[in-house]
């Protein structure tokens, strides 16, 4: 096994895993047991989150998508609800929740808006969560990433190419 992989091969591996997520099917975000039970087994893996318009508004990682996906529709258990709470509906936390009608605003966003697509990643999420942020950071409501990594954009491009043709 290879832990020291080059420039290029690394990012051969995020492309593809970048291709595979956002070409995975969409589905409709729902705030319920049988909905998480239908799609997500406790593993790790890569997410996307998009608004109804398919605009890319987080990406995300968890050791656990089942849990991740219960997590995240309660205020005090992640921070996308409440960058969401805050950057759309003007809310401001008291005792890590909003108000109850920003709370329920928050409930009907998750409910119309939110559709996610996700791959199963258990080696590596971290690098490709990394790559994925900072290649949309304009588009997304994500936070920089304090593991700051350079990447190659023309080598990237030029490894797009290939793997195209």
């Amino acid at each position: 096994m290879i832990f020291n992989l080059e420039e290029s091969e690394l990012y051969k591996n995020l492309i593809l895993a970048e291709k595979l997520l956002l070409k995975s099917p969409k589905i409709k975000f729902e705030r319920t047991l049988s909905w998480r039970t239908q799609y997500f087994k406790s593993v790790s893996g890569i997410y996307v989150l998009f608004e109804a318009n398919n605009n890319i508004i987080y990406i995300g990682e968890t050791g656990n998508l089942y849990k991740r996906m219960s997590d995240i529709t309660r205020t005090v258990n992640h921070t996308f609800r409440k960058q969401i709470g805050n950057l759309k509906f003007g809310g401001n936390k008291s005792r890590n929740k909003y108000d109850l009608e920003i709370e329920a605003m928050l409930d009907k966003y998750f409910d119309e808006e939110l559709f996610i697509t996700y791959i199963e990643v258990n080696f590596g999420r971290l690098e490709i969560e990394t790559y994925l942020i900072d290649k949309y950071q304009n588009q997304i409501i994500n936070s920089t990433k304090k593991r700051k990594f350079l990447f190659n954009y023309d080598l990237i491009a030029d490894i797009e190419k290939q793997i195209i043709s």
